[in-house]
């Protein structure tokens, strides 16, 4: 598989997974709060997502690492992953955090590669992926506060939800682009 393909796939995924997330926040009520607010503090989900995004910065790591370290970047993603899961609390907003954090990136970097039409609008709908990504990293308690958000206030709710919808129907159309350029 080339890179352009794993790029064309990632697109795809994107945008199913943006349109997913915005049907379950405009599910978000009163009466699911008190599960839904739960989600951020979830060990089981977050250490996996954890890992997933600490073997996907493997790659960026190889080249700034010192020779001597590079058999020791797996054996490391494991046990900062075990670390995480043992002294961490809200471990899968800060998983979540993360992902978004490697996908902005990915799709910045990989949006001028591959020259994607219309890139600087996936720039910047990727640039608010990647802030909002610093924020639930550096204050977790934030991706818990946003759902309470959206239980109670209109504005918080439909605002995510344009956003998510923006970016699923662009990821969408840039994939389909992409798959019909090659």
């Amino acid at each position: 598989m080339t890179d352009y393909n794993i790029y064309t796939a990632a697109l795809f995924a994107c945008g199913v997974a943006s349109a997913a997330l915005s049907i379950w926040v405009l599910k978000v009520n009163s009466s699911n709060l008190s599960t839904r607010e739960r989600i951020p503090r979830n060990k089981t989900a977050g250490t996996i997502l954890a890992l997933l995004c600490l073997l996907w910065c493997i790659p960026h790591a190889k080249p700034i690492v010192w020779d001597w370290m590079l058999p020791w970047l797996y054996p490391l993603v494991v046990a900062c992953t075990m670390l995480a899961y043992f002294f961490l609390d809200y471990l899968f907003s800060r998983a979540i955090g993360g992902l978004f954090i490697l996908l902005a990136y990915y799709f910045l970097h990989e949006s001028f590669t591959f020259h994607t039409p219309s890139a600087p609008t996936l720039v910047i709908l990727s640039w608010i992926m990647g802030i909002t990504g610093l924020f639930f990293s550096a204050k977790p308690h934030l991706c818990r506060d946003l759902i309470r958000k959206f239980a109670v206030a209109r504005n918080y709710k439909y605002a995510t939800t344009g956003y998510l919808i923006i970016l699923s129907l662009f990821c969408l159309t840039a994939g389909v682009m992409q798959a019909l350029r090659k």
